[in-house]
């Protein structure tokens, strides 16, 4: 108990002084970090400036073409094709999704445009993706085509190259929308582009720890370092066989009264009188054992009647009488539950008699030997 009390207050200690030294340390990283950032910030302002020397947004530019697309039809009288910008006005870098339409197939096959015909000079394709249409009944009525688009130029964008091929009959006809698309990209001063680029170069700092946060790691620290001491010291009781809990006023039992008392309890449960012979002898040896295992700590309960006489006449409060009663006893128990032989009568309440004597004879001469440990463990 001394070592597990050394130990917590050494522990209390290590946390005050801790989380002083770390509440410092994070002042001043809190600082550092704030005075970085301000520089950073005017650094990307002043990038920003010079990317975008215009007291304004830029005028926005028309995207010109240098070929005209030819014109197509939308509908060849059962197949129509249509398209569609979710948002038609978005920021530099931002993204929206174009819609390609196709309706009426009746089992035509049809070849969508690709993305990187769509993609113009200031137009780039992310990713694309088709799924089918279906009707009320789930008849397949018509595919639908999604491009997510992004734009890094300013100015209003026609997207062109829409087309898409139908065949059936051994004929291909070529279909594209109708209404003409244009995506409007708006230009934003002091874009996060340019200051995402500049602090991406910047030394990353990490968010120092606050004093709340030391605290409570700590304290973690502290509850399993105790955890691991109180399983130390259960397993070491138990070893030593020991109680864990002992209720404060509650003296336990000597070793020679709790088999005393078994014993008795025994003999008024009547089992050789209810023809339950085997029984009486195997509990009977079993209260023995563990009084020797009590009292001197022999696993006698794993033992034979040859190894337990061996390891009880090694003991210290050893007797010839004692080993006697002992002998007398385990070999009439072995020979009911091997030999299945049949006693008589008187010789149940013999064997318990011998029991009985057994303990009081070894406590009697444990007290003699040992005044100061009266009764054993």
């Amino acid at each position: 108990m001394k070592t597990f009390f050394r130990t917590t207050i050494f522990f209390a200690l290590t946390l005050i002084a801790f989380s002083a030294v770390a509440q410092n340390d994070g002042k001043g990283l809190v600082d550092r970090r704030v005075t970085l950032d301000e520089s950073r910030e005017e650094k990307a302002k002043s990038e920003a400036r010079k990317a975008f020397p215009q007291a304004k947004p830029p005028a926005i530019q028309t995207e010109n073409r240098e070929q005209e697309m030819p014109k197509l039809p939308s509908s060849d009288g059962t197949v129509k094709v249509s398209a569609r910008l979710d948002d038609d006005s978005i920021t530099i870098g931002d993204q929206t999704v174009l819609r390609i339409t196709v309706e009426g197939l009746d089992g035509r096959r049809v070849q969508l445009p690709t993305p990187e015909a769509l993609c113009g000079r200031a137009i780039e394709a992310l990713e694309s993706d088709s799924d089918t249409l279906h009707d009320a009944s789930g008849k397949t009525t018509g595919i639908e085509q999604t491009v997510t688009v992004t734009s890094f130029d300013a100015g209003v964008h026609i997207i062109e190259g829409i087309v898409v091929s139908i065949d059936g009959n051994g004929q291909r006809v070529l279909l594209a929308p109708a209404d003409t698309l244009t995506l409007t990209v708006e230009y934003v001063a002091d874009a996060d582009t340019v200051k995402c680029e500049v602090k991406a170069d910047a030394d990353y700092i990490a968010e120092p720890l606050t004093f709340w946060e030391v605290v409570r790691w700590m304290l973690w620290a502290l509850l399993a370092a105790v955890a691991v001491l109180v399983a130390i010291w259960i397993v070491k009781r138990r070893k030593d066989h020991k109680p864990i809990v002992v209720l404060p006023g509650a003296k336990p039992l000597p070793a020679d009264k709790r088999a005393l008392k078994e014993l008795e309890s025994l003999r008024h449960k009547e089992l050789w009188q209810k023809g339950r012979i085997k029984k009486y002898y195997t509990d009977m040896t079993d209260i023995v054992r563990r009084f020797l295992r009590n009292m001197y700590g022999i696993a006698a309960g794993e033992m034979t009647t040859r190894q337990t006489l061996n390891a009880f006449h090694g003991i210290a409060d050893w007797s010839e009488e004692s080993e006697t009663l002992l002998r007398k006893l385990l070999q009439k128990a072995d020979m009911v539950k091997f030999a299945k032989m049949e006693p008589e009568s008187y010789e149940h309440d013999e064997a318990m008699q011998c029991a009985v004597d057994f303990v009081r004879k070894v406590a009697e001469t444990h007290r003699i030997n040992n005044p100061e440990n009266e009764g054993g463990k």
